[in-house]
């Protein structure tokens, strides 16, 4: 198998996979596609920039004043049809859901401190959960096709790639003497790389049968040469043990089955209480007891004491040459690549560290042309062989959700700074970011998209993120408050203040007054504050009522603050005190209004007209101190071009508040 190179080129996510979209029902009608392009008719569409859907419509080719001819006239002219196009198939929704928070959690322990390679292993293992609910999730759906097929074949090679890694750089760096990759290795090619031997296990066992209905069933000796390629060695004991009474084989057959059984029940084991040196001995004693057994058996097969067509025979001599290592014989027998390299291992090198597998997969692969190599294939390969750059390459090419957790996770061991100073770009955020983008523009997914691109924990993915935040499409209150959390989450102040500006205009022009001075209020946009009490005011010279009370209320129960609020919301006081006859306390508040200077310029004017039924009151409102002042706010007013009072009758009024005035200021003289 010839080596592939890694490159810079190679190093993308596949964004130009062809797709195929069809609508139904069509545009036009089936079968008329000639006449209808015939009639100056195309296509033209538009892509929403976050939210993978588009507005297609028909269009001419030509404007229609250019063409001489008539044309025809079609229903389809008229519509615009919006087509949604899927990043991310349904069927995956809640598994992305639930391996995000898997994401969110590694990311938070790994900032919290240095958790070891124990609570790394834990969440890797949290993922490889979610990866088999998955699998399980879509094998008992029910629904036949192509594409379930196709996303099954997808899981179940993630979970192999995944569980690997594991195996390769936390499972065997975990404290402990025993750091062999054999048993974790043989664990994980059983898991994911199945054979029949379990169905075939249940057909031949099945009914406790005697030791000659034993032997008469189909296909028992290939069960058992794939239990010792395997490494199943106790139920290849067991089952010869069961078979050796049997009347059905040879006598010769009959003694070899015990052997060859009792051999397998003593195949040495390792454990952390016993000394590599002193494993190794065990298992040089008993590798050399089954060349022995298997050199026998071909002996006795030669020899002509025996009928050399013996199958039981044959299957023994094949079985103990499998258990004693025999290269040619287990490469015969295997059926995948993966099962050579687990039984070489078990056999001859039982407490093979990691650092051995690039070694003994370059000498297994030799046997197998390029073609013959999937891309799973491929990845498990680059991974034996500790080729990280050309692993994460590969992994992009079966899943994108696979390459950014993989990355991930790489990181998070200390092994990605392998691939860093390989790739230009980085990995992890390379992949990042590719899907946070791929789920931002699903509707049920865009949060999720925004975690991975804010949890990426570079400038680049912060800049990325800020410039989809401002861009999502804000259609609830519940979403806006959502958009706004994660602006606070990963402290996007400047992409907060554009969204809170974007609802104050909404709510603005929806009517929603009290809203909308609440969002402005949040990046301190007081022109805009101004401008809605500008409103508010004009809408109450214009109707003659307060109706702005409880959206004042609403306001300054928030905490917001702005003196066109305090100035209407003291003359709502004013009319509330004028109602209820409590004309000293309304004069005291009118005079506060004015002297602080609050109210807008243009209101003074009519501020001043409404002190003229309480200067012409019976009870005396204002002091003469209170009406000098008042007369200095009409003085100070006179040269303004915003004098003039509501109504057309202004300066009228004006006339009326110095008379006013003239005859209060005599009144409290005499009064004092």
């Amino acid at each position: 198998m010839q080596k592939i190179r890694t490159s810079i080129d190679t190093f993308v996510v596949s964004r130009d996979k062809e797709a195929v979209t069809h609508l139904f029902p069509g545009l036009f009608p089936a079968g008329r596609q000639a006449e209808w392009s015939e009639q100056n008719r195309t296509l033209t569409f538009s892509i929403h920039p976050t939210n993978n859907k588009l507005a297609l419509t028909v269009a001419g080719k030509q404007p229609r004043e250019s063409i001489k001819r008539d044309i025809q006239s079609f229903e389809q002219d008229q519509s615009v049809t919006i087509c949604g196009l899927a990043s991310v198939p349904d069927e995956r929704v809640s598994f992305v859901n639930d391996t995000h928070a898997v994401f969110v959690e590694l990311q938070s322990i790994m900032d919290k401190s240095a958790v070891g390679v124990e609570g790394v292993l834990r969440v890797s293992g949290l993922y490889r959960e979610a990866i088999l609910k998955q699998i399980r999730v879509l094998q008992e759906s029910g629904v036949d096709g192509d594409f379930i097929k196709e996303e099954i074949e997808t899981f179940q090679s993630i979970h192999g790639i995944w569980q690997l890694l594991e195996i390769m750089y936390l499972t065997t760096n975990t404290p402990g003497p025993c750091t062999s990759v054999v048993s974790p290795y043989m664990k994980w090619l059983n898991a994911n790389f199945t054979t029949q031997l379990v169905e075939d296990g249940r057909r031949i066992a099945e009914g406790s049968p005697t030791a000659d209905e034993l032997a008469k069933r189909d296909g028992l000796w290939e069960y058992l040469k794939k239990l010792a390629l395997r490494g199943h060695v106790s139920a290849l004991a067991n089952m010869l043990e069961r078979l050796a009474p049997s009347q059905q084989i040879s006598t010769s057959a009959a003694h070899w089955v015990r052997s060859v059984s009792q051999s397998a029940k003593r195949m040495p084991i390792g454990s952390n209480e016993e000394t590599s040196g002193s494993f190794r001995i065990r298992w040089k004693q008993w590798s050399e007891e089954q060349k022995d057994i298997a050199k026998s058996i071909s002996e006795l097969l030669k020899d002509g004491s025996t009928d050399a067509e013996d199958l039981a025979l044959q299957a023994l001599l094949i079985i103990s040459d499998i258990m004693s290592g025999n290269v040619d014989t287990i490469s015969a027998e295997s059926e995948y690549w993966q099962d050579i390299l687990g039984a070489i291992m078990l056999y001859s090198e039982p407490t093979a560290q990691v650092d051995r597998l690039p070694k003994l997969v370059g000498a297994v692969i030799e046997q197998y042309e390029s073609s013959d190599f999937t891309d799973l294939d491929r990845a498990l390969v680059a991974l034996l062989s500790h080729d990280l750059p050309e692993f994460l390459i590969l992994c992009s090419r079966i899943d994108l959700w696979l390459s950014a957790h993989i990355a991930d996770l790489m990181d998070h061991i200390g092994i990605l700074s392998i691939c860093r100073r390989v790739f230009l770009l980085d990995p992890r955020e390379h992949y990042l970011l590719a899907l946070g983008e791929a789920y931002i523009g699903h509707e049920d997914l865009w949060r999720v998209g925004l975690d991975y691109l804010g949890l990426i924990g570079t400038r680049t993915g912060s800049s990325v993120m800020e410039e989809y935040v401002v861009r999502l499409p804000l259609d609830s209150d519940r979403k806006a408050e959502q958009v706004l959390r994660v602006c606070d989450t990963f402290k996007l102040a400047r992409a907060r203040d554009r969204i809170h500006r974007q609802l104050g205009r909404q709510k603005w022009d929806c009517g929603r007054l009290g809203a909308a001075i609440g969002h402005f209020a949040q990046v301190a946009d007081t022109a805009s504050i101004g401008l809605i009490c500008d409103q508010l005011w004009r809408e109450y010279l214009d109707s003659g009522k307060l109706t702005y009370g409880s959206v004042i209320d609403s306001v300054i129960s928030t905490g917001v603050e702005h003196d066109r609020l305090q100035f209407l919301v003291k003359y709502r006081d004013f009319h509330e005190s004028y109602r209820a006859g409590e004309y000293v306390e309304s004069g005291k508040i009118i005079l506060s209004i004015l002297l602080s200077e609050i109210a807008p310029p243009y209101a003074v004017a009519d501020l001043l007209v409404d002190t003229i039924p309480l200067l012409e009151n019976d009870v005396l409102v204002f002091s003469s101190e209170d009406t000098f002042e008042l007369m200095r706010c009409a003085e100070s007013l006179a040269s303004s071009p915003e004098a003039s009072p509501r109504g057309s009758s202004g300066n009228g009024e004006l006339g009326i508040f110095n008379i006013a005035c003239s005859r209060n200021l005599a009144r409290a003289f005499v009064m004092s």
